[in-house]
């Protein structure tokens, strides 16, 4: 069981990168910096799919192998092109590619005269120690230019939106992925696939909850106008006097919009904005202050019948809403003085 789930969390990470690999090299607007970013996550998938695999069949065929050696020599290059475009904030020249190009054909080349499969000491010792440095070499050229994202990135350090910020997160992911598979000796060879998963689902979540952060900021930023917001707040007090909408116990925010002549987000954002409440806080007000007239001017009902006439199908729904809206319970608010029932 330890097994497969060691498998299922090292393997993840490679699925859900080719997924982003599929988006980046499909969109339709997709400028230079996302194809390469699309390289760079293809080569660090073949890379550890190839780790994963080999961990638990130590068997494997030996060109799947010499395919695995072959992806990890293009990460340092793929990387230090993708800093570069968000660096500079403009397409590169075609002669930069020359940095993929010379070492995918020495691979190419090496591959088809010395195989893996009949050259194992060739690529187990002396290629796979070259492929790592070219990887550590790229990494450190890939400074010069992440070094100054540093004080942009300050500004929006969540904001995986933010091509600086991305750019960055992307050199510290491929850094902490080098070191995993540097130190495997030591530690466990598996490490360097489990780091890959982790910080793909860590980028996943920032990008996210920069998401959110956008979109909050942006609904702030939109306000109803007062003269608009005021005839809304008319339409809306006046429907719910005249046509008690708020006793229909399942009202819903897109019901009450169609029947305001509005759509669902401006009167969620007028009912936030403007009354300072959410939608449900809305209608329990209305539905409270209901129940509290009827409780005054009936003695005969009884608690059910007066949350059942106030827009409740569940009786401890009315009793907590009840106690929250006027700080006592519906048989004790019964008893109060007009004087201290309308304070309640």
């Amino acid at each position: 069981m330890t097994g497969q789930l060691l498998f299922f969390f090292s393997a993840l990470g490679v699925f859900n990168a080719l997924l982003l690999v599929g988006y980046l090299l499909s969109k339709a607007h997709r400028s230079q910096s996302d194809v390469l970013l699309g390289g760079l996550l293809l080569m660090l998938s073949i890379r550890v799919g190839k780790s994963v695999f080999f961990y638990f069949s130590p068997d494997l065929a030996k060109v799947f192998l010499q395919i695995g050696l072959s992806a990890c020599l293009l990460i340092g290059p793929f990387l230090y092109l993708y800093c570069q475009s968000i660096s500079h904030q403009a397409p590169l020249p075609k002669s930069r590619w020359l940095h993929v190009l010379v070492p995918l054909s020495a691979i190419l080349i090496i591959g088809v005269l010395y195989p893996y499969q009949t050259h194992a000491p060739l690529w187990g010792d002396v290629l796979y120690k070259v492929v790592n440095y070219v990887w550590l070499f790229y990494l450190l050229l890939s400074l010069r230019h992440v070094s100054p994202l540093l004080q942009q990135v300050r500004q929006k350090p969540l904001d995986l939106s933010n091509p600086q910020t991305l750019c960055l997160s992307v050199w510290l992911g491929t850094a902490v992925i080098w070191l995993a598979y540097f130190t495997g000796a030591y530690t466990s060879y598996i490490s360097g696939a489990l780091s890959f998963s982790l910080i793909l689902y860590l980028s996943i979540m920032m990008a996210v909850l920069a998401r959110r952060e956008r979109q909050q900021h942006r609904y702030q930023d939109k306000k109803i106008p007062h003269d608009d917001a005021a005839a809304m707040l008319v339409r809306l007090n006046q429907l719910m006097h005249d046509e008690q909408l708020f006793l229909n116990p399942n009202l819903t925010l897109a019901q009450l919009a169609k029947r305001l002549g509005t759509n669902t987000s401006r009167l969620s954002q007028f009912v936030n904005d403007n009354l300072a409440m959410s939608f449900p806080h809305y209608l329990n007000e209305k539905r409270i202050e209901h129940a509290k007239s009827l409780l005054l001017s009936d003695a005969s009902l009884s608690a059910e019948d007066i949350a059942d006439a106030s827009g409740y199908n569940s009786l401890s729904t009315f009793y907590s809403a009840f106690k929250k809206f006027t700080g006592t319970t519906p048989a004790k608010f019964r008893q109060l003085t007009p004087a201290k029932a309308s304070k309640a």
